[in-house]
């Protein structure tokens, strides 16, 4: 799994500069002590979709949601990926040590965690992408509970529909943020190929050569990344 030191720097505040020789030490330093104790694992399941307005139910997941944005994210997609993936534990423990002892590792090791988990979950799709491309589908990106108006309670039903915590260890504490905190939860939505338009997956900057618009699609006007103008993956 590669992970990307641009995305790094990106979650670290930086704006197209590059980190002194002493901070560039510091992330190879961090990048290779994550790799050395994250787990990865990951959940998912196909299910089809029955929408009716703002309205979606996965059939078979007892599962339905309310949501205008994620409505509008699958509304050419008539089946969905519903999946959980985490690092594991151990990024968490490494943070909190190391934000008793030395916060700027421990900011640099957070940053290199959020990088990992979103590369984890990119190489995940890329493979669900290749399978269902077998069938004439294509995918959407994912969609996450807090993004827009989906809210971010729906973390625990996604986790018992995936029977997450017996299979990768991954839960969801009283405030609805996932633990181990390094993991994500998403909907990706199946489409025939010959259908396309915004919500679509996102085309490759090495295959197509054109800038990644995710940011761009994404209904979060809070992040920070996109109000610094910058392309998130």
């Amino acid at each position: 799994m590669e992970i990307a030191q641009k995305e790094i720097l990106r979650y670290l505040g930086y704006r197209r500069q590059q980190p002194d020789p002493m901070t560039a030490q510091l992330l190879a330093e961090c990048l290779t002590e994550l790799k050395t104790v994250m787990r990865e694992g990951v959940v998912f399941q196909r299910y089809p979709l029955e929408k009716q307005g703002d309205r979606i139910r996965l059939q078979g997941a007892n599962l339905t949601i309310h949501s205008k944005d994620l409505s509008q994210h699958l509304r050419q997609a008539d089946q969905c990926f519903l999946l959980a993936a985490t690092l594991g534990l151990a990024p968490d423990q490494r943070i909190a040590a190391y934000t008793k002892l030395d916060l700027t590792r421990a900011l640099i090791m957070d940053a290199c965690a959020t990088a990992a988990i979103e590369a984890f979950c990119d190489e995940v799709q890329a493979q669900l992408k290749a399978k269902v491309a077998k069938e004439g589908y294509g995918l959407t990106s994912r969609f996450s509970p807090g993004y827009g108006d989906l809210s971010i309670t729906l973390q625990r039903a996604i986790l018992e529909v995936l029977r997450a915590y017996p299979r990768i260890g991954l839960t969801v504490n009283e405030d609805h943020i996932l633990l181990p905190r390094k993991s994500v939860t998403a909907f990706i939505g199946l489409k025939k190929e010959n259908e396309c338009g915004p919500g679509q997956e996102r085309p490759s900057p090495k295959a197509g050569g054109e800038e990644d618009n995710h940011c761009r699609r994404c209904p979060d006007q809070t992040c920070r990344y996109r109000k610094g103008g910058d392309s998130n993956g």
